[in-house]
């Protein structure tokens, strides 16, 4: 059952068992895991009381039965990296997503978000996801400071007012999309300055067309 369990919740940790008492159990036994270098209480369990089996109306003679205690908040956190129990309970929806599934906990920040548009040319066969790796490669070691990119609006060529097709210089083919850069640092708050160079940075590797627009 510890094996079980073991390989359920943390698979290929190590682990071990040890002697523990409890009031519902014979043969108490405590399963840690190794974690980060030291070893943590992962569970407990053993054979169930014989006298909590009396006490259920069942004759301890002819039943018997596996105990486990098992704390969720503990278990999630082991695996998924969670460093602070109080985000299993946040109500922030970029925690409240992660606590969906059991992938690596992926830090999130508690600086205000800074948000800035951009208005760029592309081939109209480029989609969000093309525009998403450009951005990200683009930012290279700066990648953590982007919470989100979003493309916000596309429009073709044809539907498009003349003069605005003039002053995008916008060809047959391309289309203009206004996309909406996230930025949120971990640990500090973004100036308009460096906002503003990264936002410049990210344009200059979007946009494919002749005429500069930015938003924000």
């Amino acid at each position: 059952m510890a094996s079980a369990l073991v390989d359920a919740v943390l698979p290929g940790a190590r682990w071990r068992v040890v002697e523990a008492d409890h009031p519902y159990t014979e043969s108490g036994r405590q399963i840690d895991v190794r974690h980060g270098g030291q070893w943590l209480e992962l569970a407990e369990c053993g054979l169930v009381d014989p006298g909590l089996v009396r006490r259920c109306g069942l004759d301890p003679e002819v039943w018997s039965g596996l105990a486990l205690g098992l704390g969720l908040e503990r278990a999630l956190m082991l695996r998924k990296g969670i460093h602070d129990i109080r985000l299993i309970g946040s109500t922030d929806s970029r925690v409240r997503e992660q606590m969906l599934d059991l992938e690596r906990w992926r830090p999130v920040s508690m600086q205000p978000a800074v948000r800035r548009d951009l208005s760029v040319v592309l081939d109209r066969s480029v989609d969000e996801e093309t525009i998403g790796d450009r951005v990200r490669t683009a930012l290279g070691d700066r990648v953590t400071l982007l919470e989100e990119v979003r493309l916000v609006a596309r429009t073709s060529h044809d539907d498009l007012p003349h003069g605005a097709r003039r002053r995008l210089q916008l060809r047959p083919g391309q289309v203009n999309a206004v996309v909406r850069l996230t930025l949120r640092p971990l640990d500090r708050t973004l100036t308009h300055e460096d906002a503003n160079a990264i936002r410049d940075e990210v344009y200059r590797a979007l946009h494919e067309g002749a005429v500069l627009e930015l938003i924000g």
